[in-house]
């Protein structure tokens, strides 16, 4: 145990810690601090926002047929209220847009009624504008479930999931905002973590193979049981890296004040059918475990190649283009839309069992020949 502890103490120290603080700061303000300080993101977004916080208060965390009723009866009489403001503006009456349903629809060559449509939006924010904006689009959306059940280029599989949904009467009535700023907010998070694992665990075994300590270290009572020793003290450490992490960003997400939606199942927002039905909470615990699951195999990878090269420089070149496919292709597959009907059913677990697999395959391979080789050469 006392090995152990010493080979994590050779792995985190307050220079890598340092390094990683500088390292994170600098991806949390460039990349993840948008997702944060600009939630929502002006408007209409900050509309969709507050309609949706009030439909979970009012209707729960899904809606049936006689509650999506009500949604449109209240829409019809903010339309009241609409036609009430603009009937009593003089200037809008003249200009043919006297009613809510003439506003709505106006003619933008005409300069008269654009000017005017722009200042209702644009110079006095009128709330309720924004607000009968956001609910229209809900309702559009809603009726044209049946119009467009499912899309054109959907298979087989695809078409019967679908079907599915549609005869348990889940329908997609919330805003896509909340769950669209969380895979935008984790995918970057991904990014931070993973980044941070290759920087904290590529140097591990490297640094002693550099120094040519290795044989010396194989000559002690240990052995070469202290290749097995290095590989879990850089898992425990892969899994400090991510969990310390995890805290620190899921405590920012937290400002986002999304734990409303917490119990609301993802197949209810908008664009989201899902091969399952978790819930907003549900999936997002899915998306940690990835990230976990993704960072424990950069670790393994890390530390297999810190193994076999024999400089920093081609431990980087190594593993750059590895790191960079995963960002590229495989982030938002295996957890951006994790469990999204867009992916084959199959696609995610088989990547993430081959994943495994080879990395755990990669170090019993080099653990193997760790025992074999020759320390006098």
């Amino acid at each position: 145990m006392r090995i152990l502890w010493n080979e994590i103490k050779k792995i985190l120290t307050w220079k890598v810690l340092l390094l990683l603080i500088l390292i994170n700061s600098v991806l949390y303000f460039f990349v993840i601090e948008f997702h944060i300080e600009h939630f929502p993101n002006g408007r209409p977004a900050l509309d969709s926002y507050k309609i949706a916080t009030q439909m979970v208060d009012k209707y729960g965390i899904d809606m049936d047929e006689d509650e999506i009723l009500d949604f449109k009866n209240v829409y019809d009489a903010e339309v009241k209220k609409a036609d009430r403001y603009l009937q009593s503006r003089k200037e809008f009456v003249e200009a043919g847009i006297g009613s809510y349903d003439k506003f709505a629809n106006y003619s933008w060559e005409n300069e008269e009624q654009s000017a005017l449509h722009d200042k209702v939006f644009f110079e006095e924010q009128v709330d309720l504008f924004f607000e009968l904006q956001e609910r229209s689009r809900l309702i559009t959306f809603h009726e044209n479930r049946k119009v467009y059940p499912y899309p054109s280029n959907a298979t087989a599989k695809q078409k019967l999931r679908y079907e599915e949904l549609n005869t348990a009467k889940h329908y997609r009535v919330y805003t896509e905002l909340i769950i669209d700023n969380f895979r935008e907010f984790i995918s970057d998070v991904a990014i931070a973590i993973l980044f941070s694992v290759v920087l904290v665990i590529s140097p591990a075994i490297l640094k002693d193979r550099s120094r040519q300590l290795l044989g010396l270290q194989y000559t002690a009572k240990k052995g070469r049981q202290l290749y097995l020793t290095k590989i879990a003290a850089g898992m425990i450490s892969t899994f400090v890296v991510i969990t310390a992490l995890l805290i620190v960003y899921f405590s920012i997400y937290s400002l986002n004040k999304t734990s409303l939606f917490f119990d609301v199942p993802i197949h209810t927002f908008i664009g989201n059918y899902a091969w399952y039905n978790p819930t907003f909470f549900q999936y997002i615990l899915l998306c940690v475990a990835a990230i976990y699951v993704l960072g424990f195999v950069f670790g393994l990878f890390a530390m297999a190649f810190s193994s076999i090269v024999s400089s920093m420089v081609a431990l980087l070149g190594i593993q750059i283009p590895l790191v960079a496919g995963m960002l590229i292709f495989g982030l938002k597959p295996l957890l951006s839309f994790i469990i999204g009907i867009w992916y084959p059913q199959w696609l995610v677990p088989t990547s993430y069992s081959v994943m495994l697999i080879v990395s755990v395959l990669f170090v019993v391979y080099l653990t193997t020949r760790e025992k074999r080789r020759d320390i006098v050469n």
